[in-house]
């Protein structure tokens, strides 16, 4: 850490000793400083530092930004009165304005604490990335590209999406934005389809498009126009692509299958056609000797009626 990053961990010291952190001496790491408060402890701190580390590479090369100022986070470890006051209910994390200080529950966590962290740390690299043009970000994208960021989009993600819009819950971007202040279940769905389309986002505008869509708000603070200049869409019609995808995939489920599912599928119907031809070839093979059958007795036939009429003749009178 440079004089400069210095100089600003110090005055984030001060910061932190003014917002009711913990004045012990922190964990650091070359990009974070880990405080333990509320009965967390200076090895769970470290931990988290050295989680934080792993999730600083992950997330600037994402957001392609790299801040040069270091970034702190602290922890709580059990409930306190100023975490209540600065993070929403039943959250486990979140990041303070005006410092961008991240602030962590370890008690709430139950599904560990690296996709927590990478998604507060996410939100201070964009709000550095962005700088004072942060407060023009909607909230969809901002939660979008942390939850996006900080986790893997898996199969079981994609159907919870679906599910979202088979159901009439998916919102236009401006009602998206509201759904975040809403109750547990509209809070959670607005989550879930943030992410979403980020996802779709990075598929149809390639892996960087986020980081393209950032250097374009660091220029211009409109984001429809940082959004239509990076990828070519407004929110509006990202929405409706994103939506439009969707619904062709309810329609017709292989669109939404891998690879290796379509392969099982082909070979499956491959055996089931093999088995039709061998069952068809039995059928005619059968038919064919069914006929030669038929036909060698209508020809014994034929020879006992001749067979008859000829004894029948010489019998006759003389």
């Amino acid at each position: 850490m440079g004089c400069a990053g210095w100089g600003a961990a110090a005055a984030l010291a001060f910061a932190l000793h003014a917002a009711g952190a913990a004045a012990e001496e922190p964990a650091t790491t070359k990009h974070f400083a880990v405080y333990a408060e509320a009965g967390a402890s200076a090895r769970q701190a470290r931990r988290v530092g050295g989680l934080a580390e792993r999730a600083f590479e992950h997330v600037t090369g994402r957001l392609g930004y790299l801040p040069s100022e270091p970034i702190a986070i602290v922890l709580y470890g059990q409930r306190d009165e100023f975490f209540d006051k600065v993070v929403p209910p039943h959250a486990v994390g979140a990041v303070a304005a005006p410092h961008n200080i991240v602030r962590i529950a370890v008690w709430r966590s139950r599904d560990g604490l690296y996709p927590v962290v990478a998604h507060e740390v996410s939100h201070v690299v964009l709000a550095r990335a962005l700088g004072g043009n942060v407060n023009e970000c909607p909230r969809w994208f901002n939660e979008g590209v942390a939850t996006w960021v900080s986790r893997v989009w898996t199969p079981a993600d994609e159907a919870q999406a679906e599910e979202l819009v088979r159901g009439g819950r998916a919102l236009a971007p401006l009602a998206l934005d509201s759904a975040f202040y809403g109750g547990d279940e509209e809070v959670g769905g607005a989550y879930l389809q943030s992410a979403a389309m980020v996802e779709y986002l990075t598929r149809v505008g390639g892996s960087d498009a986020i980081a393209r869509i950032l250097r374009e708000m660091r220029r211009h603070p409109d984001f429809d126009s940082a959004l239509e200049r990076a990828v070519g869409l407004t929110q509006e019609q990202l929405y409706q692509d994103w939506l439009g995808e969707l619904g062709r995939r309810l329609h017709w489920p292989w669109e939404r299958m891998d690879a290796d599912a379509l392969i099982f599928i082909a070979l499956g119907l491959l055996a089931v056609f093999a088995a039709m031809r061998v069952l068809y070839q039995r059928w005619r093979w059968r038919r064919e000797h069914d006929d030669e059958d038929a036909l060698s007795q209508e020809e014994i036939e034929r020879a006992r009626e001749l067979e008859d009429l000829y004894y029948s003749e010489s019998e006759g009178p003389h």
